[in-house]
């Protein structure tokens, strides 16, 4: 199915409306991790040390937090959507595959008093679905350049 193939002006209406909501919502959680490496650098270096198990230095947690910030603004805007949600599902990513260490023993046993992690899994459905049906959600920068020059475009192929 593509954007040209839907069937009815109410469901074109309500897939851009649904994933505004969807890319709004997840523009937020991802951006309170980047202010929380801009403001609480010694937060994010203890989670890169327990969760991850690298060394963050402050200066390397201010440049995640910034690089963050500027993906989280991106996805917040629908700027440059392939780039943007792609970079954002990976990163998400690398948190799903973090916390699965958090979830289970090495022998696969849940453990007890965990299950926030589990949260991880829905967020990352929710960017994973964000990705596939970026070409739909159109209420977004990208959405409206391509509006703006579309009909520069079609004007150009009547001639």
């Amino acid at each position: 199915m593509t954007k040209e193939t839907l069937m009815s002006p109410e469901l074109d209406k309500r897939i851009p409306a649904a994933l505004l909501i969807l890319r709004f919502f997840l523009a937020i959680f991802l951006l309170q991790w980047s202010i929380e490496k801009l403001i609480l650098p010694d937060a994010a270096a203890r989670i890169a040390s327990n969760f991850y198990g690298v060394t963050l230095a402050a200066p390397a947690s201010y440049a995640l937090g910034f690089a963050e910030l500027i993906l989280s603004l991106a996805l917040l805007f629908g700027f440059h959507r392939t780039v943007s949600y792609g970079l954002s599902l990976l990163v998400h990513t690398v948190t799903v595959v973090v916390s699965w260490r958090q979830l289970f023993d090495p022998w696969g046993l849940a453990k007890v008093g965990n299950h926030l992690w589990i949260s991880t899994w829905p967020t990352w459905g929710g960017f994973a679905a964000l990705f596939l049906m970026r070409e739909w959600d159109t209420w977004t920068v990208d959405g409206w350049r391509q509006s703006r020059s579309a009909p520069s475009a079609r004007h150009a192929t009547s001639l």
